[in-house]
Order: structure tokens, then C-alpha cells, then sequence
């Protein structure tokens, strides 16, 4: 597992430390604080590459530590070269990969298959100096339809022929020698990691047969079964929603696949470290899927082995997905950091996980700092009203000063039901009597 992480003179903060837990690391915060830089640099210290653009300087000293490992007996630390324009590692104790890794961001996906990515050397000399690190980045529709290297050949199928193919190589019960391990059922895996990312409430996603479905495209479509949907609908018609599920189903499931396969043709041992990176899981999701969709990360390796070992690193601004986590989280294990903008630089603060009841408690809380979960217009009318009724007119525009126009305007910006009222009401009794 990775246990810390310091930098110093990169990305948006000063100097940041995170001390992470061993197995869900939470990120909150307003846009542009490095969240999701601190998701790039977890790839870079996992793979020794990165998942996208280098994470350039933003000081004159620029140097990133880390620790990793139970005990924590791997650490390393980088500086950068602005000659070269490359981090170079100064020192480094145990470095190695870990096991494999996975990360859906917003922006790309990408996956490290331990046994077949190459993880550069710490000081690597002049030839190796060139040699592109073998980590998996999907671009464009790379992760549906396929990805090759330079001479042309495939690396990855893609989840469109992968599903396919998955589903029609099933292995056979009966077959095969009664000693020998059970074979490997990709698509097996790939139906329970769909069931727990289900959205709650109803039938469970599921494959359905697949099917040709433009005279253009002479491809069989794997097609998905949707709690509203009369008919399968084909994966790649299906919406925002259901294709960021099924791609990190597949990025996932595909990933631990590739990986026991590698290991099988070695005749090595498989890894039982795995390491998910979402940024934003509450993308496209509608606000029922994001009560749930954080548990669901978590338990949805427990289908690929019960014995893995799982770090997950997940960024969010959905205070539903932080409230779905209250009842999940375990204080030995588990971690919340807040990204917050103070003076002029960035601060990262952990916080403990206190229940806050729901949505708005999450809003109204330290880590979003509204003053209530309604419009900005009623947040602000009500803070009038308040000063109105403390005798602090001061504080009020000078057209809701009087408390006729400050009524008209709490009417037009507050719900019927809104608790407010009761407070107003008996307020202006007190003012007329």
C-alpha cells in the first residue's frame, strides 16, 4: 500500500502531506486545489509513469516523497531536473511495482498490468533512458474499440470484443483435468462487478446476447439489460451513465484478467495488491446511483478475489457520495482529506468522517461551508433577514431595508414549507406586538 505522500514546490499547494489509509482514501474540495493532480502523482509513484502531461513545477525547489509497503520499508525521493525537463529520483529503498493499477478519470483511463507494464528502472542509463514505460493509456475510444502499439498489434481487445469473446469462451463444466485450476471466467467477473455497480432499486445490470446493429459495422455489440429499458439496449448506444459504469467495470475486470493470464504464461504467482484511481465517480450518475455508487467501488473487488488486497484513491464534490460513505467507513483504515484555499496558497487538511445525517448536512458542513442546502438567492435573503431581525440594517441593501420589501423577497425566493417561516413569522409577531 502507499502510506505517504510530500511535495513540495508542485502543483497548486506550497507543500503537501498526506498520510493515506490502507484502504479508501477520499479527496474533497472546491475545483482546481490538486485533487486529481494528487491522483496523477499515486500513478507516477505506482507505475513509474504518468498517466498523462508531467506534473510540472510551480516553485524553484520542486521534490516529491513518498512511502509505501506493511511496514512501510519502500520510500523514495524526487527532484525535479529542469534541464531535462524529467523528475529524477535522488534516493530510493525497495522501489518496485506493488501489483496493478487502474484509473477512470474524467478526463482519460489507464492501467498498469503487473507482470507485463514495464516499471522503469529508478536510475536507468542512457539507453533505457528512452524506453517508454508500458502502462495502458486509452485515448479516445481506445478502451471500447481496441488498442494497438506502434507495429500495429493489439494490446488490449477492447470492451466491445472482449465482452464478446468473453461470453462465448466460457468454460465448460466437465471439461478439462479434474487436478487443474478452475479456469479463469472473465465474463463471470464482469456480471458480478456489474451487479454491485447496479443502481439501487430495482433489477441489476446484465448482459445480454450480442448483436449486429449498423449495415456499416459488421461487429456483434454486446448489449445490456437496464432496469427501464423494454429490450437489451446495445453498449454503445447506452447513456453517460451506464457507459462510465460498464467502463470501469471492464477496466477493472479486464485489468486482474490480463494480469492472472501474464502470470500463468511466467509461471509466476499472482499479486494481491490492487490500486483504483476514480476521479469523480458521481459523473453522469444521478443523485439515487451516487448514494451508492462509493460502497459499491469498495466492495467490487471483493468479485475479482476475496483474497486481494485493495487501496482506492477516489476524488468527489457529491456531498451524496460522502454521506453514502458514513456507515462504510472504518477510522483504522479509512481516510478524508479536504482541499481548501486559504491565503493565497492550498491547504490539505484530514478530517474525520462525522456522520452529518444527509445531503445538506453535508453541504452545511466544514468541508462545503454553505449556509443551507437551498439557491444562493435564499441563502442570502435568509442572512438579510437574520440582520434584519438583530437590528443589524447596516449589513442589508438599502432597497430590502424595510420589512415589507424583505418579506416580498423571502417569498419569492423561499418554499411554502421552507423551516425559515417559522422563525420570520414569529419574529414579525414580536415586531407588532
Amino acid at each position: 500500500m502507499l502510506r505517504r505522500l510530500q511535495t513540495h514546490d508542485v502543483g497548486p499547494a506550497k507543500d503537501m502531506t498526506l498520510e493515506f489509509g490502507e484502504r479508501l482514501n477520499v479527496l474533497t474540495g472546491d475545483n482546481g486545489l490538486g485533487k486529481s493532480f494528487v491522483l496523477e502523482l499515486v500513478w507516477w509513484l505506482l507505475t513509474g509513469s504518468w498517466a498523462g502531461p508531467l506534473a510540472v513545477p510551480s516553485g524553484q525547489a520542486p521534490k516529491v516523497w513518498y512511502q509505501a509497503g506493511d511496514p512501510a520499508d519502500e520510500r523514495g525521493r524526487a527532484h525535479f531536473e529542469f534541464a531535462d525537463q524529467a523528475w529524477r529520483w535522488d534516493g530510493v529503498h525497495k522501489r518496485a511495482p506493488r501489483g496493478s493499477v487502474i484509473y477512470v478519470g474524467a478526463q482519460r483511463q489507464a492501467s498498469f498490468v503487473h507482470g507485463r507494464s514495464v516499471f522503469p528502472p529508478s536510475f536507468p542509463d542512457v539507453e533505457h533512458r528512452a524506453t517508454e514505460p508500458d502502462a495502458f493509456r486509452f485515448q479516445g475510444s481506445e478502451l471500447w474499440e481496441g488498442k494497438v502499439d506502434g507495429s500495429g498489434r493489439p494490446v488490449c481487445n477492447g470492451l466491445i470484443r472482449d465482452v464478446v469473446n468473453w461470453m462465448r469462451s466460457r468454460p465448460v463444466a466437465g471439461f478439462g483435468s479434474p487436478s487443474a485450476p478452475p479456469a479463469p471466467d472473465p465474463f463471470a467477473a464482469f456480471e458480478r462487478v456489474l451487479e454491485v455497480l447496479s443502481p439501487p432499486g430495482g433489477k441489476p445490470l446484465t448482459m445480454a446476447a450480442p448483436r449486429r446493429v449498423f449495415v456499416g459495422d459488421s461487429r456483434e455489440i454486446p448489449t445490456l439489460h437496464t432496469p427501464w429499458e423494454r429490450e437489451p439496449v446495445p453498449v454503445t448506444l447506452a447513456a453517460a451513465g451506464m457507459r462510465r459504469v460498464l467502463e470501469l467495470a471492464y477496466l477493472l475486470v479486464w485489468t486482474w484478467h490480463e494480469h492472472l493470464q501474464v502470470s500463468q504464461l511466467k509461471r509466476l504467482v499472482p499479486q494481491q495488491e490492487l490500486f483504483i484511481l476514480v476521479d469523480e465517480p458521481e459523473l453522469h450518475l444521478h443523485p439515487r446511483w451516487q448514494r451508492t455508487v462509493l460502497p459499491a467501488i469498495v466492495a467490487v473487488a471483493n468479485e475479482l478475489d476475496p483474497s486481494l488486497r485493495v487501496q482506492l484513491f477516489v476524488t468527489t464534490h457529491s456531498p451524496l457520495v460522502l454521506a453514502s460513505g458514513e456507515l462504510l467507513v472504518d477510522p483504522q483504515r479509512d481516510r478524508l482529506f479536504h482541499f481548501d484555499a486559504r491565503g493565497g496558497d492550498v491547504v490539505v487538511d484530514e478530517h474525520a468522517w462525522v456522520k452529518q445525517g444527509d445531503a445538506v448536512g453535508w453541504l452545511t458542513s466544514e468541508l462545503f461551508g454553505f449556509d443551507r442546502g437551498g439557491s444562493l438567492e435564499s441563502e442570502q435573503a435568509i442572512r438579510w433577514a437574520d440582520a434584519f431581525m438583530e437590528g443589524r440594517v447596516d449589513e442589508i441593501p438599502e432597497r430590502f431595508r424595510d420589512k415589507r420589501t424583505l418579506d416580498e423577497e423571502l417569498r419569492r425566493v423561499l418554499a411554502a414549507s421552507d423551516t425559515f417561516w417559522a422563525r420570520w413569522f414569529v419574529s414579525s409577531e414580536d415586531v407588532a406586538s
